[in-house]
Formats: C-alpha cells, structure tokens, sequence
C-alpha cells in the first residue's frame, strides 16, 4: 500500500513538472513576443537622439524590452524578442534591409553575448554572472558590428564613409589626411557607440526588473531568469 502511495506520488510530481516546464515555455515565448511589440513601438516614436561624433548613429530605447525579455525570462525569450522586432523593422524601419539588418546584428550579438558570458560564472554568483555577460556581450557587439560597418562602409556605400568623416573631423576639429585614417576613427567611434548603447539598455533594464521583482509585480512565483540562473543548482 506504501509502495502505491510513493508511486502515485512520483508520477504526480514528474506531471507537475512535465506542466510546469510547458507553461514556463509559453511565458517565454509570449514574453518574447510582447517585447518585442513594446521595442518596435518605443523604435517607432521620437525617443532616439544622436551620437554626436557620427551623427547617422542614433541611441534609442528600443534594445530595453529585448534585454527585459533575455534577463526577465530567459535567452530563447531575448533572442526571440529580437528576430520578431527585426522583422517588424524590415516591414516599417527606415533604410531597409540595410538599416534593420545593422540593427539585428547588434541586437542579437548582445544577448547571445551576454548569454554566452554568463554561462561562464553563472556558478559564481549574479554579479560575477552579470558582469561576464556584460562583457562578452560588449566583446561580441563591438566585434560583429565592426565587421558589419566595415562592409557597409567600403563595400556597399562608400559615400556614407566620406559624410561620416567628414562629421568626425569637424567634431575633433582635426584634419583626417587619408580614407584609411578616416576609417580607422569611424570604426572606432562606432565601437565606443555601441559599447554605450548597450549600458544604456542594459541600465534600466536592471532597474526595471528589480523594481517589478520586489514589489511581486508579477507574483511572487515569478523571479527573473537572470537570478534563477546564478542560483546553486540542485545536484540531487
């Protein structure tokens, strides 16, 4: 009779389980989903300002409802997040393809970036989890996105090149005495552009998730996916 009881306890529980993992897969999934409706509307308003030594780069708010669904809910959430909005910028973003296409490879760098990084000291606490992502993810960022405007620069549309050193030069007030040079600053401006850009997403991002997480805004079952993952794992 004992033996029934524990059986039928275990069968329960391997359902609730089973349960639980489903409904946790739906809540990414639809919390990709929903960022990614919130970032294509925070892209579509008037909130992106300039990034004054290259001005046809712009700081926007749109990566933060990526980056609340990769820390909120999890990497297939973010990256999720990030190819519907690359999408619905291909359909109503500006300069297309080039333009949406610039903008997913920094986006989607950054939280396979970051994922990848935490994974590395996920064992070593949240800072330590946090800070390696936040690094690997800049890392990443700067690399891909390097090499994607070097492309667009040299090979696709040179003329963007000569109007961006044409900018830099009047915002060092220096004299640029070759392409090459002139390159090399572009390229380098671009990097600290997006090693800033993803602070300022990753920010309030912490912020916001913080916020909601202590005040239950979403009950208190639910904790963000990037505390869960710097938890000790049950070896058992």
């Amino acid at each position: 009779m004992q033996v029934d009881i524990v059986c039928s306890c275990v069968v329960l529980n391997k359902k609730y389980r089973a349960s639980f993992m489903v409904g946790m897969r739906l809540i990414s999934l639809t919390s990709g989903a929903s960022m990614a409706a919130l970032a294509l509307v925070l892209a579509v308003l008037p909130l992106s300002f300039p990034f004054p030594p290259v001005p046809y780069l712009r700081f926007d708010p749109a990566e933060i409802p990526v980056f609340i669904a990769l820390l909120g809910f999890g990497p297939a959430s973010g990256m999720l997040a990030a190819i519907i909005y690359y999408l619905a910028l291909l359909a109503v973003g500006e300069f297309t393809p080039i333009g949406p296409t610039l903008k997913f490879l920094a986006v989607l760098s950054s939280v396979v970036g970051f994922w990848a990084g935490s994974r590395l000291l996920s064992s070593k606490g949240m800072a330590s989890m946090v800070g390696a992502g936040v690094v690997v993810g800049i890392f990443l960022r700067v690399v891909v996105m390097t090499a994607a405007n070097y492309v667009v620069l040299v090979a696709m549309f040179p003329e963007f090149l000569n109007f961006a050193t044409a900018t830099l030069s009047a915002f060092l007030g220096i004299r640029l005495t070759s392409d090459l040079q002139g390159l090399f600053l572009v390229l380098l401006f671009t990097a600290v552009y997006n090693i800033l850009h993803m602070a300022l997403s990753l920010i309030p991002t912490v912020v916001a998730l913080n916020t909601v997480h202590k005040a239950k805004a979403l009950g208190s079952v639910w904790v963000p996916w990037v505390v869960k993952a710097s938890r000790p794992r049950d070896k058992s």
